[in-house]
């Protein structure tokens, strides 16, 4: 009889320890997700700010305002750039930036300035610039005179 209650208790025990290890192991996907989303959020704001410090009037327009047409950069772990374009993305690149800046339709002087920041998945070659669940997505208007 108190065989049968120890391997019952041992049962019992494993069966524990098991959901905890998977408690322990989403809770590790979850802090990482974290990390990134805020990551993420942090590097798109700062590129719309960069972007609000270039604004000028129409007339002096110079920087990166004149740039209408989708811009992709990498970012390295730090936030710092590491490579531009469609190609594939340095090696060093942990997030891909996509950002744009275009005249709002039927207004007059209005822009819109739009920033998505994601992390770079293995295997993604940086082609998949959809935002993950852990990237961020902010556009912002902007009146310029």
């Amino acid at each position: 009889m108190g065989l049968i209650e120890v391997v019952i208790a041992v049962g019992l025990l494993v069966t524990l320890a098991a959901g905890v290890v998977h408690l322990f192991a989403m809770s590790a996907r979850s802090m990482v997700r974290a990390r990134h989303r805020t990551s993420s959020l942090l590097l798109a704001v700062d590129k719309l700010e960069q972007l609000r410090a270039g604004v000028r009037t129409p007339r002096t327009a110079r920087g990166p305002l004149e740039t209408r047409g989708v811009q992709i950069e990498y970012l390295d772990i730090d936030g710092r750039l590491n490579g531009r374009g469609r190609t594939p993305p340095p090696s060093g690149s942990m997030y891909t930036r996509v950002w744009s800046v275009g005249a709002l339709p039927g207004s007059n002087g209005v822009l819109v300035m739009r920033g998505t920041v994601a992390p770079i998945r293995p295997g993604a070659g940086g082609r998949d610039l959809t935002v993950a669940p852990d990237g961020a997505r902010l556009v912002t208007l902007l009146r310029v005179r």
